[in-house]
């Protein structure tokens, strides 16, 4: 049975060093938008947030805002520039939207936001949910209408593009050979393409990375950490 872990240490309860003033509403925010950024592959042409329940209501006062815009623009939890990212955002033409949305938490969480995200014909959809300590969890990863329900935190390897079963199967057994330790894998597949996520049981080799990326090149490799 596959393996779910909310939190891997005390420095997950306590948080990460970061921009204040909540590590649920601002460094959890920053992780997810952080997540959605690399599904698409870089900093997005356009933003879209809904935000759901206590993101909905506190999403202003508790600067989650420049958290989800900051981690989109590729800043850390602690990075200085948090505090102007939707102005670095309006400077750099990228338009965004926070949308309050009324009723039950898409992500069953009451910190919960759906990012929506496109650049270069690529449209990507995360659902993210803070849940303490700066920790998030992975609901959903739409990619180009492909679709994808999981509920993990990192660290999380996804892949999409065109490729069949078979494919698939080869590319999940040569990470194993890798030493890639896979937890789960969750995949949807139409036709010649799918999208895939594999919940890792520890990092990945950043080298062992960039080489799948070289061989595999019709392939999205996105890594969640």
């Amino acid at each position: 049975m596959a393996r779910t872990k909310d939190f891997q240490s005390a420095f997950d309860i306590i948080g990460p060093v970061m921009m204040g003033p909540s590590s649920s509403h601002t460094a959890g925010a920053v992780k997810i938008a952080k997540a959605a950024r690399a599904v698409l592959g870089g900093t997005p042409e356009s933003i879209e947030v809904h935000y759901y329940e206590s993101f909905a209501e506190t999403h202003k006062g508790h600067g989650t805002d420049l958290a989800i815009v900051g981690g989109l623009l590729g800043f850390s939890t602690f990075d200085e520039r948090i505090k102007s990212s939707t102005k670095i955002a309006k400077e750099q033409g990228i338009p965004y939207e926070f949308i309050e949305e009324k009723g039950t938490s898409l992500g069953e969480h009451p910190n919960c936001a759906l990012i929506i995200l496109e650049k270069d014909g690529r449209h990507v959809e995360l659902n993210g949910i803070s849940i303490g300590g700066g920790a998030f969890k992975v609901k959903s990863i739409h990619v180009n209408g492909m679709c994808i329900l999981l509920s993990h935190t990192p660290n999380l390897l996804v892949i999409d593009g065109e490729c069949g079963i078979s494919e698939v199967n080869h590319l999940i057994n040569e990470l194993v050979e890798h030493g890639v330790d896979i937890n789960e894998e969750i995949k949807t597949m139409s036709g010649e393409r799918c999208l895939l996520a594999l919940h890792l049981n520890k990092a990945m080799n950043a080298s062992l990375l960039e080489t799948l990326r070289e061989k595999y090149s019709s392939l999205n490799f996105s890594y969640i950490e």
